[in-house]
């Protein structure tokens, strides 16, 4: 009964764009546990017993947060299932990991530390190159990047394919980036490969993400550049992270430029609603400095 719901559930998750990688695995871990106690409900002192079985108050905070929002839906059609508690783990919510906001002279020292991969001969320099220098100036996800095929390559841009949230878009490119991105086709088209994947690794497969991320990391490390907060490594994220940030920065510090950069810059990201975009904001120094002092030249008692 409860295996049955959770897989409705679950559909109906991913009919609205959602993934649900960690959610189904939760769900499924919690079921084995209730059936293990032969329950064909939703019992709330079951469900704080499976979450506390977690490695950290995050997690057992997390994996009771799965429970309830999925008893929620369980009730709307049967209410044998019991309401799950909030309070059972206190403590403050994590907060999120603020990004390392790469430097267009790291960036620099990183790609022309790319040049030197090896081995010789191989055209594994100048992949990680042109997808390192993608990622900083389009800031699409690392996913997407690998993903792309030669038919996403356009004239006019990239097209971006299932994305997140099952979207499709359109980016056009600056004419730099088209350039590099053409050249880099040119020399990737001579290469066999059973793949159209744009990106590919030396042994002519599409280029894993786990690989990128450690190359990336060991350039960073190379080029003497740490990722943000102590103990932490540089992630792809975070060149992602890099393109909003300064994309904001040059909007300027008005307000209408603000919320006009912010929607268009919204869309390019593919986020799925512009609050997520002007999260942005926060990781800005430069930009909180311009509007904190625009905000000080306005008159006492005007708003916008």
């Amino acid at each position: 009964m409860l295996r049955n719901a959770a897989n409705d559930y679950l559909a109906l998750r991913r009919a609205a764009g959602f993934k649900c990688v960690d959610i189904a695995e939760l769900l499924a871990s919690f079921i084995r546990f209730a059936d293990g106690r032969q329950e064909r409900h939703v019992r709330a002192a079951t469900a704080v017993a499976w979450a506390r079985l977690g490695t950290s108050v995050y997690r057992r905070r997390r994996r009771l947060r799965t429970i309830g929002i999925f008893v929620e839906h369980l009730r709307a059609e049967d209410g044998l299932h019991e309401v799950i508690p909030s309070d059972v783990f206190p403590g403050a919510s994590p907060r999120r990991r603020p990004p390392r906001i790469f430097s267009r002279e790291e960036i620099r020292r990183v790609l022309s530390l790319a040049d030197t991969l090896g081995p010789p001969g191989s055209m594994r320099a100048l992949t990680y190159r042109t997808l390192i220098g993608l990622l900083f100036a389009t800031g699409i996800r690392i996913g997407e990047a690998v993903r792309l095929t030669f038919d996403d390559v356009q004239p006019d841009g990239l097209v971006i394919r299932r994305a997140k949230f099952g979207k499709s878009r359109q980016l056009t490119l600056h004419p730099s980036t088209h350039a590099a991105l053409e050249y880099y086709l040119q020399v990737r088209r001579r290469v066999a490969s059973g793949s159209d994947r744009v990106f590919v690794s030396i042994r002519s497969s599409p280029l894993e993400r786990r690989w990128v991320l450690l190359t990336f990391q060991a350039l960073c490390a190379k080029a003497g550049i740490d990722g943000a907060g102590g103990g932490h490594k540089p992630r792809l994220h975070d060149l992602r992270h890099s393109f909003a940030v300064h994309a904001l920065v040059r909007c300027g510090a008005e307000r209408d430029a603000v919320d006009r950069h912010m929607l268009a810059l919204s869309t390019y990201l593919g986020h799925g609603c512009p609050s997520a975009t002007y999260w942005y904001l926060e990781q800005t120094p430069e930009l909180l400095r311009d509007i904190a002092a625009a905000c000080e030249r306005l008159p006492s008692g005007v708003t916008r």
